[in-house]
Parts: C-alpha cells; sequence; structure tokens
C-alpha cells in the first residue's frame, strides 16, 4: 500500500518518527524546534516552523511530499510563494530541489523514520474504510476516557458549523434575532419531510403580523393554515370554513400570498406527522408565545424552556381530525416528547449557542450545551450502530457529538484529523 502524502502531514505535524539523532540527507545535523502551523489551504504546508541546520538557526515554512520530484512535478520551483521554504520533508529522496533564485533547500526522509506499528495501525484503519466507519473493528482498543474527550471537542465544532447557518438567515433578516429563530422553528417543525415548505411558510407569513393577532386565536390559525395553502375549494366543517372566510380578509389586508398546497408531503407518515397536524402544533406554539426567543433567553431555568413547548393549546378540531373534513378516532395531535426534544436539540440550543458566540455572552454558551447535557440522546440508526461497537450516548450532548463524529471525519476517510484515529495509531 502506497502510504498518502497527509500521512506524512500527521507523522511531521506530531513527530511520530523514530530517534532524536536527525539529519538531513546531506549529513547535517537538523533539530527541530517547532514543527509548524498546518496550511490546509494554497501555500507551503507548514508555516512559520523553527529548525536548526548545523549551527544555522532558520525560521521559514516546511513543504511536505512523497518524492522529492514532487516539487519539480508541481512547478515550486517557479512559484516564488515557496522561496519561503527552509525545509523539503519528503518519504524518500530521488532528486535535488531548488527555489527559484536557484538556491538549493535541504531535505529531510521521512520514511526510513516512520514507527512500523504506526504505519501498521494505519493501513488496518485505510482498510477499514470498507465498514461502517473505518475503526469499527478498532475503536473498542480506545479508552472511552479519550473518546468521551475527543466527542466534547466536536460537539464545539457541530455547533460552530450550525451557527454559521444561523449567522446567514440573521444577515437576512437584518440582525432580528427573534425573526431568525421564527424561520428556524418554522424550518424544524417541518422535520426533514416537510422542513422546506415549513421554511417557506415562514418566509411568506413574517413574524410581525402574526404578532399583531397574538390574542386572537382563530386568526393566528387562519394565516397558518391559510399561507400554508390549505383554505382552497369547499369545506363540509363548520371549524376550516370559518378560517377560510377569516384567512381572505386578511389575505387582502396585509397583501399575502400563499405556498403551494402540493409542496406539503404525507407519504409515509403517521396522521401525528401530518403537515395539518404539524400546522395546528406550530399555530399554536405562535399563539402560545410570542417573541418566543427572548423568552428563551430570559429564562435560567432549563426546565421553563422546555415548559414553553409543551401543553400547546390546539383547536379542539384536531382531536378528532388529521385532515380538513376528514374525521380520526383515537388521534393525540399534542407535540410528542420526541419532535420536542428534536426542536430543543437542532433550533433552541443552536441560537442560544450562536446568540452567546455573537454577543460574546459566555453564559447562553453554557446554558446551550447544558440543554443538550439534560436531554436524552436521539434515536436513530446511526446512534444505535455506535453503540453495538460500544461507545454509548448518554445524553444530546453525545448523540450530537457521534453524529458529527460520522459525518465529517469518518464519512470523509478523515481518520488522521481525528482524535480517535490518532489515538489509534499509537496504541
Amino acid at each position: 500500500m502506497v502510504l498518502p502524502e497527509d500521512f506524512l502531514h500527521y507523522i511531521w505535524k506530531f513527530r511520530y518518527f523514530i530517534g532524536t539523532d536527525l539529519k538531513t540527507t546531506s549529513g547535517e545535523k537538523l533539530d527541530i524546534i517547532h514543527v509548524g502551523i498546518h496550511n490546509k489551504n494554497a501555500g507551503p504546508d507548514f508555516e512559520n516552523a523553527k529548525i536548526r541546520i548545523g549551527n544555522t538557526l532558520w525560521a521559514g515554512n516546511v513543504e511536505i511530499h512523497l518524492r522529492s520530484s514532487d516539487w519539480s512535478r508541481h512547478q515550486h520551483q517557479i512559484d516564488k510563494a515557496y522561496d519561503s521554504v527552509i525545509l523539503h520533508v519528503v518519504g524518500k529522496h530521488d532528486q535535488r530541489i531548488f527555489r527559484s533564485d536557484g538556491s538549493e533547500i535541504p531535505v529531510f526522509t521521512l520514511n526510513s523514520l516512520i514507527s512500523e506499528k504506526v504505519t501498521a495501525n494505519y493501513i488496518r484503519l485505510m482498510e477499514g474504510g470498507i465498514n461502517w466507519i473505518p475503526c469499527e473493528k478498532l475503536i473498542t482498543m480506545v479508552d472511552i476516557f479519550h473518546i468521551s474527550s475527543w466527542l466534547s471537542r466536536i460537539l464545539i465544532e457541530r455547533m460552530e458549523d450550525k451557527t454559521r447557518l444561523v449567522e446567514d438567515i440573521l444577515h437576512e433578516v437584518k440582525g432580528s434575532w427573534d425573526d431568525a429563530f421564527y424561520i428556524m422553528l418554522a424550518r424544524n417543525f417541518g422535520f426533514k419531510t416537510n422542513s422546506i415548505p415549513f421554511e417557506m411558510l415562514a418566509r411568506s407569513l413574517p413574524r410581525q403580523i402574526l404578532g399583531r393577532y397574538q390574542n386572537k386565536p382563530l386568526q393566528i390559525e387562519a394565516l397558518v393554515f391559510g399561507q400554508a395553502g390549505f383554505l382552497t375549494g369547499k369545506f363540509k366543517d363548520e371549524y376550516p370554513g370559518i378560517l377560510k372566510k377569516e384567512y381572505l380578509f386578511l389575505k387582502k389586508k396585509h397583501s399575502l400570498i400563499p405556498i403551494d398546497k402540493y409542496l406539503w408531503k404525507y407519504m409515509r407518515l403517521r396522521p401525528n406527522n401530518f403537515p395539518t397536524i404539524r400546522l395546528a402544533q406550530f399555530a399554536a406554539l405562535v399563539i402560545k408565545s410570542n417573541h418566543l426567543f427572548s423568552k428563551i433567553l430570559g429564562e435560567r431555568d432549563i426546565r421553563l424552556v422546555v415548559s414553553l413547548f409543551k401543553e400547546l393549546p390546539l383547536n379542539s378540531y384536531w382531536n378528532s381530525h388529521f385532515r380538513f373534513d376528514a374525521e380520526c378516532r383515537d388521534l393525540s395531535p399534542a407535540l410528542g416528547e420526541q419532535s420536542v426534544n428534536n426542536i430543543l436539540i437542532n433550533t433552541v440550543s443552536v441560537f442560544m449557542f450562536a446568540f452567546g458566540k455573537k454577543t460574546g455572552t459566555n453564559i447562553y454558551i453554557s446554558r446551550s450545551i447544558s440543554l443538550l447535557e439534560n436531554l436524552p440522546p436521539e434515536t436513530n440508526g446511526m446512534i444505535t450502530r455506535f453503540k453495538e461497537m460500544g461507545v454509548r450516548s448518554q445524553n444530546a450532548y453525545y448523540s450530537q457529538s457521534l453524529m458529527q463524529l460520522k459525518k465529517s471525519y469518518c464519512d470523509e476517510k478523515k481518520c488522521l484529523s481525528c482524535g480517535i484515529g490518532a489515538k489509534i495509531l499509537n496504541i
């Protein structure tokens, strides 16, 4: 197996080479004072390194290749960005290399200095690429404390990734946190199946309009269902007929344009998850709490934050209907615990974290993390697979971390950048 350049980056970055009496290919003594900062953009691989060759102290950049001849193949000899390279680290030295001014660059070879154990473990990891995750058969070798420490770091990475999405929406709504939260909340109310039409609904129905009817449940329900495209045609039941009449007036008053009803999906959904039930729940949440994000920020007790999403005042019509004019027995339209937790994990905790980062207020970052620690883990196939491998999720804090690990490291085969993969290499 030909080892990739990334493997040499890893060996250099963590100094995983054998021996301390290091020398360049010309036989000069080499002391590595600082390996430099790993550069993942254009230019030399490690910046601001510091080394001593013989009696001379050098400060500059380090370039790494599988073979020294790759320098010429990549045309670095005519690129002035590489004139700052003070050391060329290679797997195999097969050619002298020079800067654009003709001066020769010292070369340090790694192949003979890499531990056979590290190489063997790396090959085992890479051969595991056909598994669900590369380290599926090796992860039990890693101490659970080490895994937990890495997952803690991964969680912050996940929250920062989600914060960028929040910032994009915040920019669209000119800095209004309540408006941004309203859009993201609507998106997550649709879960995976109807997230897009729910977001379109929120964008077509500004929160400020709903705020005008805070103490008028019928008008809020009419606006939500009407803008969702569900108040067209004729109805035999009284309730949707009243909503339609009210909506036609409000639509004209506020110059509203509804989204198309055909956007909503029903396939493979249970009646409790039908878009009509979700819309009724969403309307009830709006009725219960205007300026919802401001209220969440004001609550220090996590239990009170959770209570904002429970016991929603749904219209009694939905106790016996899953669609307009479609009666159903034994229906429970209340927002279920799992749905509430999903919203708390994917909307509330994310916005608290983003608000804390944006405003420099660490208390909200802490509350965001605390919320995840106090919520049960998600139940999905991914979390189940990790559990089968001995990595259990005690709460949403860990399940979110594992989802980030799978998406950003395991699926991308970034074992060398993963704390778990790095540990396996050195076991």
